[in-house]
C-alpha cells in the first residue's frame, strides 16, 4: 500500500511540475512580446539593436533572436525565438 502512495505521489508532483514548467513559459513568453513592443520606440514593428540595448533583460539575448543577424528583430524572428526557447508562440 505504501508503494501505492509512493508511485501516486511521484506521478502527481511530476504532473504539477509539468504545469508549472508551461505557465512559467507562457508568462515568460509573454513578457518577452510584451518587451518587443514596448521597446519599438519608433513604432515601426520592428526591434533595433539600439532600442533593445536599454532593457537588462532582452537586450543581452537581442543575438538570439536575430536570426538572420542584421540588426534588427521582426516580429517574425521573435516569433521563432519564442517557439524555440519556450514551446510557445507569440501572445
Amino acid at each position: 500500500m505504501r508503494m501505492l502512495w509512493a508511485v501516486l505521489l511521484v506521478l502527481w508532483s511530476s504532473i504539477a511540475m509539468g504545469d508549472d514548467r508551461s505557465d512559467y513559459n507562457r508568462r515568460a513568453a509573454a513578457a518577452d512580446t510584451a518587451a518587443f513592443r514596448q521597446l519599438d520606440l519608433d513604432g515601426d514593428g520592428r526591434l533595433s539593436r539600439e532600442e533593445a540595448r536599454s532593457d537588462l533583460n532582452l537586450g543581452p539575448r537581442f543575438d538570439d533572436m536575430d536570426i538572420n543577424r542584421d540588426g534588427v528583430v521582426t516580429p517574425e524572428e521573435l516569433g521563432r525565438y519564442l517557439e524555440r526557447t519556450y514551446g510557445v508562440g507569440q501572445s
